[in-house]
């Protein structure tokens, strides 16, 4: 089984036929998209497309608390519980679904850009509602820095106002959003398969406005599903490195 994490910057508005061929490529049978902006207008149209593009029988949105950025998710397999989560100033989606490895509720999530501090009560919101379940993911976008990442902290001279509210205190990094998620039995994909210093943005589209190479997107799981993690891999290829400002992650469960 496959799962993909994808933020595809303000709904892929110019760039959808990349994202599309992108996710094509990879075959997925699970699917977050962050920022699935416009996806929602005039009826779920473009959330309707992608689903028919991409022949995920199953799907859902769920939509930001603020502006635009929703969490959409794509599944090859029925949901037997679907829960939409707020507050939160981006959105988060949570699904319930039975697999060949057993049931899975997957959390959909895309935590706030702004502070550290703002990102607390959200990852609080979440772990607690999914505390009463057993084989748990958190995936998506948590505009957070892991400590075993290996960041060094000269970097912070060359951040912008924007970069030094949202990734550090007191001119020092902030590392306590994902050591929270990893204190409540989150493990993290990338870590454990060793492969936690690729970086999952910027893409070739930011990559001298937006930050330092960071790897801001994440899929966690329960202690109960690390026999069964295969693999983790960041997309890098022609086509997503154009497609969006941050590249698709993806996770292989046997």
């Amino acid at each position: 089984m496959k799962l993909m994490s994808y933020n595809i910057l303000n709904g892929a508005k110019d760039t959808l036929p990349l994202v599309i061929k992108a996710i094509k490529s990879e075959s997925p049978d699970y699917l977050t998209i962050n920022e699935a902006n416009t996806f929602a207008s005039n009826n779920n149209e473009i959330l309707d497309k992608v689903a028919k593009e991409l022949d995920f029988p199953y799907f859902d949105i769920a939509l930001s608390g603020e502006y635009d950025y929703h969490v959409a998710v794509f599944s090859k397999y029925p949901f037997l519980e679907i829960h939409k989560l707020q507050p939160l100033a981006r959105a988060c989606l949570v699904t319930r679904i039975k697999t060949e490895i057993g049931e899975l509720t997957i959390a959909s999530l895309h935590l706030t850009p702004y502070t550290e501090d703002l990102r607390h009560p959200e990852i609080d919101l979440i772990t607690k509602f999914q505390k009463k379940y057993v084989n748990k993911i958190l995936m998506g976008d948590m505009n957070s820095l892991s400590k075993y990442d290996g960041y060094d902290s000269k970097i912070i001279k060359t951040f912008n106002d924007m970069q030094i509210k949202k990734f550090t205190t007191g001119g020092k990094f902030r590392f306590d959003a994902i050591n929270k998620i990893m204190s409540v039995g989150y493990y993290d994909s990338a870590f454990e398969m060793k492969k936690n210093k690729d970086y999952t943005a910027p893409t070739s589209i930011n990559e001298y406005s937006a930050h330092s190479n960071m790897r801001l997107d994440y899929i966690f799981l329960s202690k109960s599903l690390l026999n069964h993690l295969k693999d983790y891999f960041v997309i890098k290829n022609n086509i997503t490195k154009k497609a969006s400002d941050h590249y698709p992650i993806t996770i292989e469960l046997k």
